[in-house]
């Protein structure tokens, strides 16, 4: 099995989340999910990180002894044949004899300061957390509760009823420069974090580094170990701001482990 392979299956089981218990849906008890995955379950890395972690989870689900996957990727279309969601999971809990609505999400936040306040904006900068979480609240998790999708469980899976639970991985990046920003509403306390920074900060933050390890896209979510990094791509300083000038990029410091953004100049006013 490759390493990124290991290294994305093993942040899965273990890493630090970035939501835990929420009253609206808690939080996976991963200790339920199956670690010895089959060498020949190898995921394809050439897809969208969203897919790549869908992927990943449905191997640990289809390994548990306890769970099993009733179904992946269920759409959810009304009467009318609008589409009106889909449920990432649905999952039999044996020993409970319960089914699970399980919804996964891969997220990333870039904390950054205003004139309003605090704002939580992704590396694509129109999608921020605040906006996520009252999307996940009134509408992803509540999806299996609607009368149209209980039907849909029952004539499908012959499924009664449902509980609601999460995976949120992902990271909480603070600026650089300025204060350590507050915690927003929903992340969890002991979430992975990280730092960011804007490629015309870079001279005055980091003037005497000459190379930096390239975290790649698919890598994102991992926990950054020493071994990991050792088998980073290493890249020259002129290379990851070329890099960063076109999108946010991760990297990591040569005596260190946790990573930093790298975000284009002009970043957050494409969201605005």
């Amino acid at each position: 099995m490759r390493s990124e392979t290991r290294a994305l299956l093993n942040s899965l089981l273990a890493a630090p989340l970035l939501v835990a218990d929420l009253p609206e849906a808690a939080a996976l008890d991963r200790a339920l999910l199956g670690g010895a995955v089959p060498e020949e379950g190898a995921l394809n890395f050439d897809q969208k990180l969203g897919h790549l972690y869908e992927d990943a989870l449905e191997c640990l689900l289809d390994a548990s002894a306890r769970l099993e996957r009733i179904a992946s990727h269920v759409q959810v279309v009304n009467q009318m044949g609008v589409t009106l969601g889909e449920l990432d999971f649905v999952v039999y809990d044996r020993l409970q004899q319960t089914h699970v609505h399980l919804e996964l999400a891969v997220k990333f936040y870039l904390a950054t300061q205003t004139p309003k306040g605090w704002v939580y904006p992704g590396p694509d900068p129109r999608d921020n957390w605040q906006r996520k979480l009252e999307r996940l609240r009134t509408h992803q998790w509540l999806l299996s509760q609607r009368p149209e999708v209980r039907r849909l469980l029952k004539d499908r899976f012959n499924i009664d009823s449902v509980q609601v639970r999460q995976l949120i991985y992902g990271r909480l990046f603070s600026p650089l420069s300025g204060v350590d920003c507050p915690l927003p509403e929903g992340i969890a306390p002991s979430a992975q974090r990280g730092k960011w920074l804007y490629v015309r900060e870079w001279q005055s933050c980091f003037s005497g580094l000459d190379e930096v390890r390239l975290v790649p896209k698919a890598l994102w979510p991992v926990v950054v170990t020493a071994d990991l990094k050792a088998e980073l791509r290493q890249v020259e300083v002129p290379e990851l701001l070329s890099f960063g000038a076109e999108r946010c990029t991760m990297f990591v410091l040569p005596d260190a482990e946790e990573p930093f953004f790298l975000v284009p100049d002009g970043w957050h006013a494409q969201g605005s």
